[in-house]
């Protein structure tokens, strides 16, 4: 099947359950292969405006101070755990690096794994992050989300995303920088994990001055990255966080 059809057929699938569920919006595709195969998509949404999770819209509000995102993970023929397989995988995960400038809090680093530390595992498909699989819900929490109910999706593996920086955590005379970068992680039961494709997204929030503070956030678009970049590396390989021991050739 061509490329561009296939494509066309998965946002169909994506947007398609009710004539009342809120459709996917694609702002990004991106392939996802191992050892020059290509396994599937890694579909990213436009991007909506909230302000600290209240407020939802795609279209930003003067108040916003975050963003949201939605990131389907589609396998094809050859990534299909049931099908070909081609890279042996026993389980698909999302595994995503967040770097800002924002003042941190406690134990933050300025570039770490976007979990939570008490985590065994690095992964964000677990709750209390928002995600879902196969033929799904989106999240209930609907509040910071462009839709009053939950839309029906269906894809191998999604996240929901809708990070934020409140201007309390702002550097006075900084802009406001927030850079995640997302990849799918080949997950295996014998042997260690393989990370595969990725794609690399953000925002910034403009500084206006002492009085208005920062302006609402400027989504900084999506760019596909064959492979996880150095610093997505790094920051993996410097992780001491997560007690989880198939990463070991990673560091």
């Amino acid at each position: 099947m061509r490329f561009g059809l296939w494509i066309f057929l998965m946002g169909f699938w994506l947007g398609s359950a009710t004539a009342d569920d809120a459709e996917l919006l694609v702002g990004k595709v991106c392939p996802v292969t191992y050892q020059q195969k290509t396994l599937g998509i890694l579909v990213f949404s436009e991007a909506w405006y909230h302000n600290s999770r209240q407020q939802a819209s795609y279209i930003p509000r003067d108040n916003a101070t975050g963003i949201g995102l939605e990131i389907h993970w589609f396998a094809n023929r050859n990534g299909e755990l049931e099908l070909a397989n081609q890279a042996g995988c026993s389980r698909y995960r999302m595994l995503q690096v967040r770097t800002t400038n924002r003042r941190l809090l406690g134990d933050e680093r300025s570039a770490q794994i976007d979990a939570p530390e008490w985590f065994v595992e690095p992964f964000y498909d677990a709750v209390p992050l928002e995600f879902g699989s196969g033929v799904h819900r989106t999240p209930q929490d609907t509040q910071d989300k462009p839709w009053s109910e939950a839309p029906k999706r269906a894809s191998t593996l999604a996240i929901y995303d809708t990070p934020f920086v409140s201007d309390a955590l702002g550097k006075e005379g900084q802009n406001i920088e927030v850079e995640f970068e997302t990849c799918v992680v080949c997950q295996r039961e014998l042997g260690y994990d393989s990370i595969l494709s990725c794609g690399r997204w953000g925002y910034s929030r403009e500084y206006l001055n002492g009085n208005s503070g920062w302006a609402e956030p400027e989504f900084n678009g999506t760019e596909c990255l064959a492979q996880p970049s150095e610093h997505y590396q790094e920051t993996v390989n410097l992780s001491e966080s997560f007690p989880y021991s198939y990463w070991l050739d990673w560091r």
